[in-house]
């Protein structure tokens, strides 16, 4: 089941799979799953919003089963199946850019996001700040990661001929990246920001994300075709050129990673 939504990464067995590994690049990143200046509660209840796989989710259950830990996204496709959930997850769908249902309001300790890029068009994410902070108990605490598209680490000649094109395609698309550059001025309204950190990744995890960035570039690309119809041809020769990229061994292909700790004012 999928609620309405404009999403244009894919929901495929090798899209899961790609979410997964983006979820190992993240934690041999931070080094965490729940952010360390988060206070445990025996009786805690988490949210994680736009949980895809739930592999956040799973990986923070063993290690807190005693914490209520609820993973929402507009679609179920790419959920385990419901036997495999542990006792203390719920899985379910939500709309995360509209305001929640008022049983939900309040409900929660910590809300956790993580890589919403491309889930928004444009640059305004003033609904789902709403919609964090409707979620939040007084106090409660955001931990928020993302990928900065916009300040990236790219080297290769062919790689930094495919980003040219490639950002003037997603122009077209309505793609508007930016908005994660400054995810801290974009939430001081709702949230008082504990922490903000944007950095590369260790030459160790470089090829990890290179490899999981250019899967997703594929499924962006092949997202955008329907509304592109009439740049058929420009988003299949950047598919080609992508597929080239893909066998380069020498092409570093990295976003920044942005993680931010903020707190419900």
């Amino acid at each position: 089941m999928t609620l309405e939504d404009g999403y244009v990464l894919g929901r495929a067995i090798e899209d899961s799979v790609r979410l997964d590994a983006q979820h190992l690049l993240w934690k041999l990143h931070s080094g965490f799953e729940l952010h360390p200046d988060i206070p445990i509660q025996e009786d805690m209840k988490i949210a994680d919003l736009g949980t895809g796989t739930g592999i956040w989710i799973f990986d923070l259950a063993a290690q807190l089963p005693t914490v209520q830990i609820h993973g929402f996204d507009i679609s179920d496709s790419q959920f385990p199946s419901k036997e495999l959930w542990p006792r203390n997850i719920t899985l379910g769908l939500l709309n995360s850019l509209v305001d929640p249902p008022s049983s939900l309001h309040g409900q929660y300790d910590v809300v956790h996001l993580r890589m919403w890029a491309s889930n928004l068009r444009g640059k305004d994410i003033s609904s789902l700040s709403r919609h964090i902070k409707h979620l939040l108990k007084p106090g409660g605490y955001l931990q928020w990661e993302e990928a900065d598209l916009v300040h990236q680490h790219i080297k290769g000649v062919k790689a930094e001929d495919f980003e040219r094109n490639i950002n003037e395609i997603f122009k077209r698309a309505n793609l508007d990246y930016s908005w994660a550059s400054n995810l801290p001025g974009h939430l001081q309204e709702d949230f008082n920001i504990l922490q903000s950190e944007t950095g590369r990744f260790k030459p160790e995890l470089v090829q990890l994300c290179t490899n999981t960035y250019l899967m997703a570039l594929r499924e962006i690309l092949h997202g955008i075709k329907r509304p592109l119809a009439h740049d058929m041809l420009v988003s299949t020769k950047q598919e080609v050129a992508l597929y080239q990229l893909q066998n380069t061994k020498s092409c570093i292909y990295n976003w920044s990673p942005v993680v931010i700790l903020a707190q419900k004012k």
